[in-house]
């Protein structure tokens, strides 16, 4: 990695620890700089402001999620797969970055303005993503055909997101990766025919 994206990479790293500890308000690109060990005037070389470093985290994040997400959807076939898959990494992503999704979940996602920044803007290849798994599934005649396929995208990433929140307001006192079978269930026998390419069959009524 180049000298300059090795300490841009650094500085968001250095920020993300200082915001979630401190949240926004109460951080300062000192103590950024300081975690960084970079010169606060080098800060300024990649970002205007706290606030433009703040909400520059999710897109520099969201590249690494969607760089390693198709690295592990290579070579799985079948979109009921992919959708397992793409569950199990959002889980593990959060798992292994908490102080990110305490940035993320909540302190971002709850500002009035997130959706006019860059970074909701970011999230636009990740949900492309998964609306491409959807479609692949209605063509593979295992997920329905009648279902909104962008009403389905928010459930999952709406159920995903919610499955973290509480995890990070419980202290991250359990396994996140726990609720991996049980939301997979939840969205498969949700969308899916009656059975998918694996023979899941789905819940019937008053299960």
């Amino acid at each position: 990695m180049p000298d300059k994206n090795l300490k841009k990479q650094l500085i968001i790293e250095a920020a993300i620890d200082v915001f979630s500890k401190n949240n926004f308000q109460n951080s300062t690109i000192s103590q950024i700089a300081q975690k960084a060990e970079v010169a606060e005037g080098t800060i300024y070389q990649y970002f205007k402001n706290k606030e433009d470093l703040f909400f520059s985290i999710p897109v520099e994040k969201t590249k690494d999620f969607c760089r390693e997400l198709e690295l592990h959807l290579q070579g799985i076939t079948g979109a009921f797969n992919k959708i397992r898959k793409f569950i199990w990494y959002y889980l593990y992503f959060f798992k292994m970055n908490p102080e990110y999704g305490r940035t993320l979940m909540l302190e971002m996602r709850v500002n009035k303005g997130f959706a006019k920044t860059k970074s909701y803007s970011s999230f636009k290849n990740l949900t492309d993503r998964i609306l491409e798994i959807i479609k692949e599934g209605q063509e593979e005649g295992v997920i329905r055909k009648d279902v909104n396929i962008f009403i389905t995208r928010q459930l999952i990433l709406g159920i995903l997101e919610h499955v973290v929140t509480r995890w990070l307001l419980k202290g991250e006192q359990y396994d996140l990766l726990e609720h991996c079978d049980e939301v997979n269930k939840l969205i498969i026998h949700g969308i899916g025919l009656t059975t998918d390419l694996n023979g899941l069959k789905r819940w019937r009524e008053g299960q």
